[in-house]
């Protein structure tokens, strides 16, 4: 019968529920605004470290390239391997710190290869970002995750979303331009970082 609830023999059918009927429905488990999930289903600070980890990763495998080739035009989204990391990082900065506190994308900084001489500016940065995401993801709660805010993008286009929401489009955001560079690894046949969750779960980052 698959993973619907069972009906009582006096309980109404989901099609025949009108509203003097809504006490069935009150009594059906729903999700929280913002997600309040039972304990045991991976949460955004997971997801965050997860991310964090990986990142990391590719930027140490980035390194290893030396600077020239790393910020050498690949004609990938942001160009180069470079762009591409400071680009990952500066969307979780952009989300953090101007979209869920409301602050203008206009006083926003965007991050440039050009404007970096090495990697040890580009792991400083990195550093900052992640040390500002963390203090947040310490104090955060239900309530501030279910707070709606204005999510604009560069095209004007704005959604409405939660905070939780924002903080799972950084994640998301992350993930795709990994796989953008793994393919730009490929290209070159060099192998790129393990980023599967089961290599990069908390209990095994600092031994795998």
């Amino acid at each position: 019968m698959g993973d619907y609830p069972r009906r009582r023999r006096n309980e109404p059918s989901i099609g025949s529920i009108n509203q003097n009927e809504g006490w069935w429905l009150a009594k059906q488990p729903v999700l929280s605004p913002a997600h309040e999930y039972p304990y045991g289903l991976i949460d955004i600070r997971a997801l965050n470290g997860y991310s964090s980890r990986v990142r990391r990763k590719f930027l140490t495998k980035i390194s290893s390239l030396g600077w020239e080739e790393a910020v050498r035009n690949r004609e990938a989204s942001h160009y180069s391997l470079v762009g591409i990391m400071l680009h990952m990082i500066g969307n979780e900065e952009w989300i953090l710190n101007f979209v869920i506190p409301g602050r203008p994308s206009t006083e926003r900084k965007k991050h440039l290869p050009e404007e970096f001489a090495g990697f040890d500016g580009v792991e400083a940065l990195l550093a900052e970002v992640e040390a500002k995401t963390e203090l947040y993801l310490g104090s955060v709660d239900a309530r501030e995750l279910a707070r709606s805010v204005k999510f604009t993008l560069s095209s004007g286009t704005v959604f409405d979303m939660t905070v939780e929401e924002c903080l799972f489009q950084t994640f998301t955001e992350q993930l795709y331009h990994m796989g953008e560079m793994i393919a730009l690894f490929w290209q070159d046949d060099v192998e790129p970082p393990r980023m599967q969750w089961f290599y990069n779960r908390e209990s095994l980052s600092l031994s795998v």
